[in-house]
C-alpha cells in the first residue's frame, strides 16, 4: 500500500505510476533491483511480469513490469542498478507483452515451437520476435511512403515524419520510425482511415 505522504520526508517522497494508480513511498527504502535472470523461465517471466513479489516497496509486490518506475533516471533511486538491468528487462518486455497476445500458454508455444514441436529456447523466440517486427516496420513503412505518394512531407501528414535533432528538422527515412509515426498517424487522424478505407492515396486526391 502507498504510504501516507505526511509520514515521508519530502526530498525523499517517490510517485510511482502502477497502471492508474499513484504509489507513494519513501525512496531510500527501495531495495537493489532482484538478482534473478528471468530467461531461464519464460512461462514464470509472464507471470511474473504481471504479479510478483520479486520486488517488494512498502510491503507490496511489484509486478516486474513497473520496475522501471522505481529505478528508471529520473526516478533517483539506483539508477546505476537499472543500468544494468535495462536491456534485460527490455527484452522481457518484448516476451511478455507478445505472450499476452495468446489465451494461454498451450496457443503460445504452439506459435514458438519448431516443426517437431520442440518449444522455442528465450533466445530463439527473442530472434522469431524481432524478425517479426523488422518485417512489419518495413510493411507498415512502405503503407505509409505509399498511401503518401513516396512523399512523407506530403501536406495531408502535418511534418508528422519531421523530427528535430540538434536544432534542424529532419524527415525519418528509416523504416522502424516510419512505421512507428504511421501507426500513430492511423490511431489519431480518422481522415486518414477514412481516406484508406476508401481506398484513396494523397497523390489521387
Amino acid at each position: 500500500m502507498s504510504l501516507p505522504p505526511e509520514i515521508i520526508p519530502p526530498e525523499n517522497l517517490g510517485i510511482a505510476h502502477l497502471g492508474q494508480e499513484q504509489f507513494l513511498y519513501d525512496r531510500t527504502t527501495v531495495p537493489s533491483p532482484p538478482t534473478i535472470h528471468l530467461s531461464k523461465d519464460v512461462n514464470q517471466l509472464c507471470e511474473e511480469w504481471e504479479e510478483s513479489n520479486l520486488l517488494v516497496v512498502n510491503g507490496r509486490g511489484i509486478p516486474v513490469k513497473y520496475w522501471g518506475e522505481f529505478y528508471k533516471k529520473g526516478k533517483g533511486v539506483k539508477t546505476a542498478a537499472w543500468d544494468a538491468l535495462r536491456v534485460e528487462w527490455g527484452n522481457w518486455k518484448f516476451i511478455a507483452e507478445e505472450r499476452q497476445r495468446y489465451p494461454d500458454n498451450t496457443s503460445f508455444w504452439h506459435a514458438f515451437s519448431d516443426e517437431n514441436s520442440k518449444v522455442f529456447s528465450y533466445q530463439q523466440i527473442l530472434n522469431c520476435l524481432a524478425e517479426h517486427r523488422v518485417s512489419a516496420a518495413a510493411r507498415d513503412a512502405n503503407d505509409a511512403r505509399t498511401f503518401f505518394g513516396g512523399n512523407l512531407d506530403h501536406p495531408l501528414a502535418h511534418s508528422a515524419f519531421r523530427y528535430t535533432k540538434s536544432g534542424k528538422t529532419y524527415l525519418s527515412s528509416k523504416d522502424d520510425a516510419v512505421a512507428k509515426k504511421w501507426r500513430e498517424l492511423l490511431t489519431t487522424r480518422s481522415d486518414i482511415v477514412e481516406q484508406i478505407s476508401l481506398g484513396h492515396l494523397c497523390n489521387s486526391l
